[in-house]
């Protein structure tokens, strides 16, 4: 029985995916490393500080990945201020929920400054009982931390709760806490096969049933 849903946010909630992945090509391009789209699909999911360590090793940089990780912040941030927009069929789906009783929850590898300005942005703060970033765990998605701290704040059965994940890392997440799993990759991303592992596969927050 469905007594919760945990949204993912970046590409769930809000269309931040192609702005994170303006910004980090910016930022490293200004550090004089060439990123492209497929650079950033490698990290997508991941915690920025784990996306820059990770691109400090891959590429033997010599950069301060944490410098590297408040300047990409900083970016989506303005990225987000600017011009971020909600996802087809979020608030009706929020309201739904709202109305059947389900809890819920947001737990996002994104940082609580990130999380704040799109729940502004989007004006939708009131719907959340639970919001947890993957900043307080000790290991960020694919681990299951956040979705486990979310599900015991709300007090729901990690079996009882539902994830809404865009990611394969956050996919991999979801069930590695339990729980049911709908994946809503984006289009370049939908025939990629590893996503079967989900529970279900939408196209849009629209199709989700609970």
């Amino acid at each position: 029985m469905t007594k919760a849903i945990i949204f993912d946010m970046d590409g769930v909630i809000i269309d931040s995916e192609p702005l994170w992945k303006k910004a980090i090509i910016q930022i490293m391009n200004n550090y004089g490393y060439n990123f492209d789209i497929e650079m950033c699909n490698r990290t997508k999911g991941m915690r920025v500080d784990e996306v820059t360590l990770f691109w400090k090793e891959e590429l033997n940089a010599p950069f301060d990945s944490k410098i590297v990780a408040e300047e990409i912040v900083e970016e989506v941030i303005r990225l987000i201020s600017l011009d971020g927009k909600e996802m087809d069929g979020l608030e009706d789906l929020l309201k739904r929920a709202k109305s059947e009783n389900i809890r819920i929850a947001l737990a996002s590898s994104s940082s609580l400054t990130i999380i704040e300005t799109v729940l502004t942005r989007l004006n939708i703060s009131s719907y959340f009982e639970v919001v947890q970033s993957a900043e307080k765990e000790q290991y960020g998605k694919p681990h299951p931390a956040v979705f486990i701290t979310a599900a015991n704040n709300l007090g729901v059965s990690p079996n009882n709760c539902i994830v809404i994940e865009d990611s394969l890392n956050g996919v991999i997440a979801g069930k590695a806490a339990k729980m049911k799993v709908v994946a809503i990759p984006e289009p370049d991303e939908q025939q990629i096969e590893k996503f079967v592992i989900a529970d279900q596969i939408i196209t849009s927050l629209r199709e989700l049933t609970f």
